[in-house]
């Protein structure tokens, strides 16, 4: 009896320690699996997170909004300008080896675009559903001009994702500062009143 209680721990152990070194190299596989932070920095296309807008020659206002939501997985995009108004998120699908965006707009449409990283370009593919079922496409083609200005350009986009030669319309962006937090501590507050006081 107790030979076969030996016997029959050596088999169980064995099978935890299997099940262990199985999790630990499938945990290793995973961590070293691509994500959207990782693709972007090695691409050199992070620069794009952040708050951007622009006005255009007609003195219309426009602003686009890269955020992280889940980092390094899931960032976020929302434009608003020339009465429309357009939320989606950005995502890597490791199946496919693609970074895509899906979003909504104001006027009922639906898409669904793929990016690309070209000649130091970013690049979004777009296929457009309206609301009437109709179905446009797109190519977003977004460069940096310098650290706080960037360039947005719309092409026309055939059914083979090719762009047209020239860009239909361009856009320039300028980095937006983000608002710095004051601290509240009462000794600074204090200080800055007796200095007024003197």
């Amino acid at each position: 009896m107790n030979q076969q209680t030996t016997v029959l721990k050596k088999k169980v152990a064995k099978i935890f320690l299997a099940a262990a070194v199985g999790l630990i190299i499938w945990s290793s596989a995973a961590s070293a699996q691509e994500n959207l932070g990782s693709l972007m920095e090695q691409s050199g296309s992070d620069w794009i997170v952040g708050k951007w807008a622009g006005e255009s020659p007609d003195g219309q206002k426009y602003a686009i909004e890269y955020k992280w939501e889940l980092k390094p997985h899931v960032l976020s995009v929302h434009f608003k300008g020339f009465d429309f108004e357009y939320h989606g998120i950005i995502f890597y699908k490791p199946a496919e080896e693609q970074v895509v965006q899906i979003g909504v707009d104001s006027n009922g449409g639906n898409s669904k675009g793929i990016w690309e990283v070209e000649y130091g370009k970013a690049i979004m593919k777009s296929e457009q559903t309206g609301e009437s079922g109709e179905i446009s496409r797109m190519g977003f083609v977004y460069s940096k001009v310098d650290a706080d200005t960037m360039k947005t350009e719309l092409y026309g986009l055939n059914q083979n994702g090719v762009l047209d030669n020239d860009p239909g319309m361009t856009l320039e962006f300028k980095r937006q500062k983000q608002p710095t937090q004051e601290k509240t501590t009462g000794s600074s507050d204090s200080k800055s009143d007796e200095k007024k006081n003197q």
